[in-house]
């Protein structure tokens, strides 16, 4: 689709679509433009709009959401790093919260389907090798930002079995240890994605516990993936205390969360001369 057309869309003329299937198709292939406007600004408010809306039918959404989880979308050029196909593959990976979270109450997506989306995402989330969050000139890519989005939706999912809990901990847990600086407040939505599925109280005190005890900095080491990967955790780690903390100062997650963080504080591990 033109920008002419999706800008009059986005103005409420002809909205909404006599037939939405069409419609969605073409907004998909536009999350591949590096032009922001027609990825982000239009294309993805208009497929919103479309799912928040009601206008395409459960078999419709379904199709949808197998399309922008395929090999031609989800994992267009997957292993690269930047090229222009990573709009492509982050903006896909949106269809997950789009089309899971305005699932939430009804519960009509077959669990099958749930859970083969689970396992493309979680293959996505090893997978990606481009972690900007944002390209001069093309704005936002945010692999890592959209992925967690993806991953604590399905969290919340009640399709979602509980065994696969563990998975989007870990996955969580990956994306938070990268050896790339996370500096658009992806630590912010990887937090909050942790904090979704730990406090929708599905998931063992004990295994959110040995969740906490896999942020290790490693000692001894100047190796600068380590120093980045421990820095990128620390600061998740801290969204996540501040988020537990606004639900509750008293909150017993505080605690577990705050020992783990001392695992990754220097000050802790290398202390100063006293002054």
């Amino acid at each position: 689709m033109t920008i002419e057309e999706l800008e009059r869309l986005a103005s409420g003329e002809g909205w909404p679509p006599s037939n939405a299937v069409p419609l969605s198709e073409a907004l998909l292939e536009n999350f591949a433009s590096p032009d922001s406007r027609i990825r982000d600004t239009l294309s993805f408010t208009l497929m919103d709009r479309l799912i928040e809306e009601g206008l395409l039918t459960l078999r419709e959404r379904v199709a949808l959401l197998q399309a922008a989880l395929d090999d031609r979308h989800l994992f267009a050029g997957i292993g690269e790093s930047g090229t222009d196909r990573v709009f492509r593959r982050s903006f896909s990976v949106l269809l997950v919260p789009l089309v899971l979270g305005s699932d939430l109450s009804a519960g009509e997506l077959p669990e099958d389907l749930v859970v083969w989306a689970l396992d493309r995402v979680l293959a996505y989330a090893r997978a990606e090798r481009d972690w900007r969050g944002y390209v001069p000139g093309k704005g936002w890519a945010h692999a890592v930002e959209h992925t967690a989005d993806a991953l604590g939706i399905a969290g919340r999912h009640p399709k979602t079995p509980y065994s696969r809990l563990p998975d989007l901990l870990s996955a969580i847990h990956y994306l938070a240890t990268i050896p790339y600086p996370l500096g658009y407040r992806e630590d912010d939505r990887l937090a909050f994605a942790a904090y979704q599925i730990i406090q929708s109280g599905r998931l063992g005190a004990d295994v959110v516990r040995a969740w906490l005890d896999r942020f290790q900095l490693p000692t001894g080491s100047d190796d600068q993936a380590a120093t980045l990967g421990g820095a990128n955790a620390e600061h998740v780690l801290r969204s996540l205390y501040f988020r537990f903390r606004a639900k509750d100062r008293e909150h017993a997650w505080l605690e577990p969360i705050q020992t783990a963080l001392d695992r990754l504080d220097i000050f802790l591990l290398y202390p100063p001369p006293e002054i």
